[in-house]
């Protein structure tokens, strides 16, 4: 991996901004610089020059852009195809940091996360059904699960949970992919016997996640057609 030193053109003046930055983005917001473990910065600025031989990159300060969704929530896309880089113990660690701090009605957690990193059981959830063959790729999938034993709004906690997980692998400049699995009962038995998972868990969703072989632009959906005010129909 080239980790490149950033500097940054400001009034003039040329100064240092950021050592070891791993992943470089053009977004909405500007420049998007990420390093290992750490949560990406955006600065408003445009690439000025790269140099690939000294791995050091300038850019030129521009003034702030109107106020937008954070780029690392517009970089998230489903990702489903993926290179060979291992995700780390430490990225996993803080990916499920992320999803466990999700809201959850009454604060009951009614989640649990098999994390799935063995070749043959990611082989296996690739057979669960035909939108699940990017398991077998992704270096490691997260079977997220719920207990509706404890909470009725299971699918509510367990779904917060998989996005936050999903957006914070953006951040970190890997991808992922929401599998779905609830409602079929027969996928989460599928599921179920593949990862020995106990009956009183229900199978939400299947997560790959792994470094992107595939490059996406950040976009936003945003549909004002669908945004009403103080009443359905109402308009600003």
């Amino acid at each position: 991996m080239c980790e490149t030193t950033v500097f940054l053109e400001q009034n003039g003046e040329r100064q240092l901004l950021m050592k070891d930055v791993t992943r470089l983005f053009v977004t909405p917001g500007g420049i998007t610089l990420s390093k290992l473990f750490e949560p990406p910065t955006t600065v408003h600025a445009t690439i000025q020059e790269l140099d690939f031989h000294k791995h050091a990159a300038m850019l030129v300060a521009t003034p702030a852009a109107s106020p937008s969704a954070p780029p690392w929530i517009l970089q998230r896309r489903s990702i489903r195809e993926y290179t060979h880089a291992p995700v780390t113990a430490e990225q996993i660690d803080v990916l499920l940091q992320a999803a466990m701090a999700a809201p959850s009605a009454n604060d009951v957690r009614p989640w649990a996360f098999v994390v799935v990193r063995d070749l043959e059981r990611r082989r296996a959830l690739a057979q669960t059904h035909e939108w699940s063959a990017m398991c077998a790729q992704a270096p490691v999938v997260f079977a997220v699960l719920g207990n509706p034993d404890r909470s009725d709004h299971w699918v509510e906690d367990c779904s917060a949970a998989t996005e936050n997980l999903l957006l914070t692998a953006a951040a970190l400049g890997l991808g992922g992919v929401w599998v779905a699995i609830y409602p079929r009962p027969q996928r989460e038995a599928y599921v179920r016997q593949a990862l020995d998972i106990p009956e009183v868990w229900r199978v939400l969703c299947l997560a790959p996640v792994g470094e992107p072989a595939e490059a996406k632009s950040p976009r936003t959906r945003y549909e004002v057609g669908k945004v009403h005010y103080e009443a359905f129909g109402g308009v600003p």
